[in-house]
């Protein structure tokens, strides 16, 4: 090693040389000579002390004088191993390491225990100085914790009783005799960096502010290495499969589909005829789903696939940020309908649509896939098989299909379009138990209206208490009732608390014009509620309580939950916290035949324009207005009455309550797309004119096809085991999307070539007046 002092300009460096080794010197042989490498010292030949950082009132050439504040800009090796390789089969091997210091102990003046990591793992060293490097110990204590460092040494076994099973570098150490400090880190870190049961004591902003010393928790670490790999792992999968990755733009114009987008000044300027220049916007994309239709309507291909950045304006949630990434997928030659073996003898051939709207169980799919994208569907579930691999879930999948169950099934059964099937507990619809059996049209139909229940048995091995139902049942009051019975076998006592308790009840019975509560049939209704507690009753818990939720629900259900799924989802997550619930392995469904439109909310009516002559009758797409409907419901579309009860070929892959994914068939044809824009969503001249290049394509003869979209940071979340998409993101935003890192979103501070149309966008918003 060649110790050489450069002055340059007042300037002093400290270079330690190393000489590369021979090529016929084996590496490994290069290692232990270097064993004779000094430790950095000062002039004095005592090792140096670390000195506080450089301060913004601090001159350079000041800090230059004193080198032991400096970083190490000088040649040093490459390292042999990782920190988290090392084992037992690498004892009496010389190594180099380089990482972070993560902690140090000193037990005595002749014997200390440091360890050091890196992306791959930790492993500590053990320190006993000889009479030959007498400075050792003193020198590393006092390096500060996440100083990045190189360590040479040799690896040794751990004493028996010293070793550690649970870690992976646990049966070695590591006995240092020389180190390089590459860059000491300062005494006054914001926080260190650990999984500890003390770290929860770090606020969420001052983590996110510091996000790249977070990201050197072990936890936050594998996340995003897992993130990684299992995109690696996506691309791959989906190559095999014929796939091609195709980029699609991410500055688009603004489109009338819902929700609240990001729009991005430029200098670009929209002029027209005898009027001034108008400043022009682009719009990042909240999908690329007009792009992947026109890549294949275009015949470049027929499988596309994108690990797509999408762009949000809405509010933060744990699962939400305003920019996100999916598993963006669209395929040509989608069926419209479900997998069949018919063979076409002609070109004009073409199979017959049975109608379900007059079928007494049309609603429930009873696990069929009753539309199409079925083609989606097998790629999908094989992409996810592949997933499960890679990351080590720990989870078994099962080898049959995933359960399908339509939209109205999930909301009548569990309350809830993504319903956690890790855990039982059904609602039962009790409408009929009110009417005559005799009665040839259930009441729910009259009162537009159902009745549901949600048995509660208590457990042998223990039970929730009054106080903690009282807590689950406390944010919907008025809208669920609790009643108690000694056992699932007091069912008279249960119908007479509905007949005399029961508010709801009475509410329900109110609205049945042709059924006055005092020709409830008693014995009718027991019978009812009997096979809703049967069905809920288990034979360990018999003679157990059993509390019964009761709740009214739309006729037919609306929205994305129910108050009594809502019930059903804290009930399972209290069990759970209490020991008295066992989730089962991870549980997916597909979730199908949903309604392709929905009354217009206002806050997206007035976003979309989507309004039509009377204010009553306001629809907008329950996904995307490119969605198609299940062919036996395209007759619906021509009248306003039957509009509510139009099904969509969409589909959602849900997993544990979560929504991982959608997708849908969508709309092939230019005629069908012209009608649901101009005569259902009622787009005025100019929101159409928005989509006419999707249309022209359409008219070229556009294949049928259709595809799904997988959030890839919510699934990242769940494989990971976080509740926050924000633990499987390098540099997430918080709630409010505000970046602590960056400072961003931040105003513009300097006048640029873009500050007039900056000007634009916020009178746009009223956030400022505009110029008189």
């Amino acid at each position: 090693m060649l110790r050489q002092a450069v002055r340059t300009s007042g300037l002093r460096a400290l270079l330690w040389l190393r000489i590369p080794p021979p090529a016929s010197l084996p590496r490994q042989g290069y290692s232990a000579a270097l064993t004779s490498t000094p430790l950095r010292s000062s002039s004095s030949g005592r090792p140096q002390d670390h000195v506080r950082p450089q301060t913004t009132t601090s001159k350079f050439s000041d800090l230059a004088s004193d080198t032991s504040s400096e970083a190490y800009y000088g040649a040093f090796p490459s390292r042999t191993h990782t920190c988290g390789e090392l084992r037992a089969t690498h004892v009496d091997q010389q190594v180099i390491l380089t990482g972070w210091l993560q902690s140090s102990r000193q037990v005595s003046k002749q014997l200390g225990f440091l360890t050091i990591f890196d992306h791959t793992g930790s492993v500590q060293l053990k320190v006993q100085p000889t009479s030959e490097s007498a400075s050792l110990l003193d020198s590393l204590s006092s390096i500060p914790l996440q100083s990045a460092i190189l360590i040479h040494g040799k690896v040794a076994l751990r004493p028996t009783q010293d070793s550690k099973a649970d870690q992976t570098t646990g049966a070695i150490e590591v006995l240092p005799d020389s180190f390089t400090l590459l860059n000491p880190a300062t005494r006054d870190l914001p926080f260190q960096p650990s999984d500890s049961v003390h770290a929860d004591a770090v606020s969420t902003e001052l983590r996110a502010r510091h996000r790249y010393l977070d990201l050197r928790r072990p936890s936050l670490a594998h996340n995003i290495r897992l993130r990684s790999r299992i995109t690696h792992a996506v691309r791959n999968h989906l190559y095999d499969q014929g796939f091609l990755e195709i980029e699609t733009p991410v500055l688009l114009r603004s489109t009338p589909e819902g929700a609240r987008e990001f729009l991005v000044p430029t200098r670009t300027s929209s002029t027209t005829a005898g009027a001034s220049a108008e400043p022009s916007f682009y719009a990042l994309p909240q999908s690329p789903q007009q792009p992947k239709q026109l890549l294949i309507a275009s015949g470049i291909t027929d499988r596309y696939f994108q690990i797509a950045k999408c762009f949000r304006d809405e509010d933060g949630r744990k699962d939400r940020q305003p920019e996100f990434t999916q598993i963006d997928l669209e395929m040509g030659f989608v069926s419209g309908g479900p997998p069949t073996t018919l063979q076409l003898s002609n070109p004009s051939q073409v199979p017959e649509v049975e109608s379900e709207a007059d079928s007494a169980d049309a609603r429930d799919a009873q696990g069929q896939w009753r539309i199409g994208g079925h083609q989606v569907r097998d790629v999908i579930e094989g992409l996810v098989r592949r997933i499960w691999d890679v990351a080590g879930r720990g989870v078994a999948l099962p080898t049959t299909r995933f359960p399908v169950m339509s939209y109205w099934t999930a909301m009548t059964r569990y309350g809830s379009d993504k319903p956690d099937l890790r855990y039982d507990y059904s609602l039962h619809d009790i409408s009929s138990g009110f009417m005559s059996s005799s009665d040839p049209d259930p009441p729910s139909k009259d009162a537009g209206q159902s009745l549901e229940i949600l048995p509660y048995q208590h457990h042998s091995i223990g039970s929730l208490s009054k106080s903690q139902l009282d807590h689950i049942v406390a944010p919907f009051k008025g809208k669920i009732e609790r009643f108690r019975v000694a056992s699932k076998d007091n069912i008279h006592e249960l119908a007479a608390l509905l007949l005399k308790k029961s508010n709801l009840t009475r509410t329900f019975l109110s609205r049945l014009e042709h059924l006055p509560a005092s020709e409830v049939d008693v014995e009718h209704l027991a019978s009812t509620l009997r096979g809703a507690l049967e069905a809920e009753a288990r034979q360990s818990d018999a003679g157990q309580p059993v509390d019964v939720f009761v709740s009214l629900r739309t006729d037919p259900p609306e929205g994305g939950s129910t108050p009594l799924g809502d019930v059903r989802k804290l009930l399972a997550g209290t069990l759970v916290s209490k020991n008295l619930l066992h989730l089962r392995g991870d549980a997916f469904a597909w979730i199908t035949e949903f309604p392709l439109f929905t009354l217009a909310d206002e806050d997206k009516n007035q976003l979309s324009s989507f309004s039509s002559s009377t204010a009553l009758t306001r629809w907008q797409s329950s996904h995307h207005p490119f969605t198609a409907p299940l062919s036996a419901d395209i007759p619906l579309l021509s009248s306003a009455h039957t509009i509510a009860s139009v099904r969509g070929q969409h589909y959602d892959l849900v997993l544990n309550g979560q929504e991982i994914g959608g997708g849908s068939v969508r709309i092939h044809s230019r005629a069908m797309q012209e009608h649901v824009f101009r005569h259902i969503l009622q787009l005025n001249p100019d929101e159409c004119a928005r989509f006419v290049h999707l249309l022209d394509a359409l008219d070229c003869g556009a294949p049928p096809h259709g595809g799904i979209a997988l959030g890839f940071d919510r699934l990242m979340a769940i494989l990971c085991n976080t509740e926050s998409i924000r633990d499987v993101i390098a540099f997430p935003k918080q709630g409010s999307g505000v970046d602590p890192l960056f400072g961003s979103p931040a105003p513009l501070r300097e006048p640029n070539e873009s500050q007039s149309a900056a000007e634009s966008l916020l009178r746009l918003y009223g956030l400022t007046k505009a110029n008189t």
